[in-house]
């Protein structure tokens, strides 16, 4: 698939980041910022400068309906997901949204003509049972955080946003990135709310230059880029891609925090992956011979 490469090189470059999110996130809650803030006011930090790209692409296409929606569900996924880093460990968080390729191969099936195979039954089933071993066969209801809820929907709003960008090509990525981050602070602000109160003044203050920092020379290009890529790639494929996350979130949270990591966690970090690969052959093919509509 030669037409993917470089949007594809793109998607693994954002992964990369995307697993070290949990960085800023937990440096702005030992300041103080707790709950869902740091996630909202670091998506805060990014309006200025994404607004002002959209300026200079106002005279670009108008975004198409389909398109907006996607980006206001890829928005609040990536506020879920950050939330989610902040109420539970940050290897449960991450392995627990890259389900997002399962859901992915679903809604492909249901409505992008994608057949399903044998090799899409195998990839949920590798997928579930590395979860399993996540949670070291402790599946039980009252086993589960609200993280760990945030962050498996968040995987599920993922999914379905990048499916309908991926629906509507040739969007101007700049307006279309401004409104994944207006849809993410205005659909998670209810949550942000409920998980604790409204940080005073004088502590947005302090670290405001951190969350505009964060904010311009973290989210915003990482942003850029993953939506970017997700208007040129399948949102299977992309998901696989962006599961390289899963490599730098785990290996930089077992170096820099004192989180459980043994064996069965390692074991269902490959299981999963093994199911996205599993995935992957199957998307390859279809791919390379479905036309976009």
């Amino acid at each position: 698939m030669p037409s993917y490469a470089f949007p594809a090189f793109g998607a693994l470059i954002g992964a990369a980041f995307w697993g070290l999110l949990w960085l800023p996130i937990r440096l702005l809650e030992e300041n103080g910022l707790t709950g869902a803030w740091p996630g909202v006011l670091m998506m805060l930090g990014t309006l200025p400068f994404l607004g002002f790209l959209s300026i200079l692409q106002r005279n670009g296409p108008s975004l198409a309906r389909r398109a907006v929606f996607g980006a206001l569900l890829a928005g609040s996924a990536v506020m879920l997901y950050s939330t989610a880093l902040t109420q539970t460990d940050v290897v449960r968080a991450v392995l627990l949204f890259y389900l997002a390729p399962v859901w992915s191969t679903i809604l492909e099936c249901m409505f992008m003509e994608r057949r399903w195979t044998w090799h899409s039954t195998l990839a949920l089933g590798v997928s579930f049972l590395g979860i399993l071993f996540i949670f070291r066969g402790d599946i039980a209801f009252n086993a589960w955080t609200f993280g760990d809820g945030f962050a498996t929907f968040a995987g599920l709003c993922w999914a379905v946003g990048t499916a309908l960008i991926f629906a509507e090509p040739s969007q101007p990525v700049a307006r279309l990135t401004l409104i994944t981050v207006l849809g993410g602070i205005i659909c998670t602000f209810p949550l942000s709310w409920s998980l604790s109160s409204l940080p005073q003044t004088a502590l947005i203050l302090d670290n405001t230059l951190a969350l505009l920092g964060f904010g311009l020379f973290y989210l915003v290009p990482v942003l850029l880029i993953t939506i970017w890529s997700a208007s040129h790639l399948p949102p299977a494929l992309l998901s696989f891609l962006l599961t390289a996350e899963i490599i730098s979130g785990i290996l930089s949270s077992a170096v820099f925090l004192d989180e459980r990591f043994g064996w069965p966690e390692a074991l269902g970090a490959v299981l999963v992956c093994c199911g996205t690969v599993v995935e992957m052959k199957t998307q390859n093919h279809h791919a390379t011979r479905t036309p976009r509509g």
